[in-house]
């Protein structure tokens, strides 16, 4: 498999731009939505009967945060929501660390770049 097998892209053509921007850093922005998340998981497993009224949010909420991570495509996953609200509160934190260490706010790291 060579590089140019990769499938770099994981936002896909659609939701992809190049962008020159000038304030707050992505990577606070990612903090921040990654905190919003663990407050709805936090509140999810104190109110499991409230679990389906907060799949809505939460998809929201990952979409914006993989969108940042440009791993949009991981949100075509139907089921991560309730996963995630589910999951124990270690399950989150190691799934918000796999984003965070394997996404790039910034790009791709430049990987597309010849």
């Amino acid at each position: 498999m060579s590089q140019d097998d990769l499938p770099l892209d994981a936002n896909g053509p659609a939701y992809t731009t190049p962008q020159q921007r000038h304030g707050v850093p992505l990577d606070y922005v990612g903090e921040k939505l990654s905190h919003a998340i663990e407050e709805l998981h936090r509140f999810a497993r104190q109110h499991p009967q409230q679990r389906q009224a907060l799949l809505a949010p939460m998809h929201y909420l990952l979409v914006a945060h993989l969108g940042l991570h440009n791993m949009l495509a991981k949100a075509n996953d139907t089921s991560l929501a309730l996963r995630l609200l589910e999951s124990s509160e270690a399950g989150l934190q190691s799934w918000l660390a796999l984003i965070e260490r394997e996404g790039d706010v910034a790009g791709l790291a430049g990987l597309d770049e010849p």
